[in-house]
């Protein structure tokens, strides 16, 4: 199954370099299921560039994530506990919300 994690532009340019997408300091990686909904949690901390990573998951990784209100974002968030290696072969979107 797809799911999209969301980043400055920056550190997405350094995920992809070390083929890594390494947990926050909870332990997991968090992912929305749709890459506008990822955006949301950027552009709540006041940025408004950033790059959307695709990544294919098998769906028995990942968990629904309950840190978040829902009604508020409008989206669900899930997590995936560790580290995620990349393949190299995973899609990149730019977003600007300037």
């Amino acid at each position: 199954m797809r799911f999209y994690h969301a980043a400055p532009k920056e550190t997405m340019m350094k995920i992809y370099a070390e083929g890594i997408l390494k947990k926050s300091w909870d332990g997991v990686v968090y992912m929305c299921k749709d890459p506008i909904d990822a955006c949301k949690f950027l552009v709540i901390r006041g940025m408004r560039q950033m790059s959307v990573i695709e990544l294919e998951l098998d769906e028995k990784e990942v968990e629904e994530s309950h840190d978040h209100s829902e009604t508020f974002f409008k989206c669900k968030e899930y997590i995936k506990h560790g580290d995620i290696v990349l393949s190299g072969d995973e899609r990149i979107f730019d977003y600007d919300f300037e």
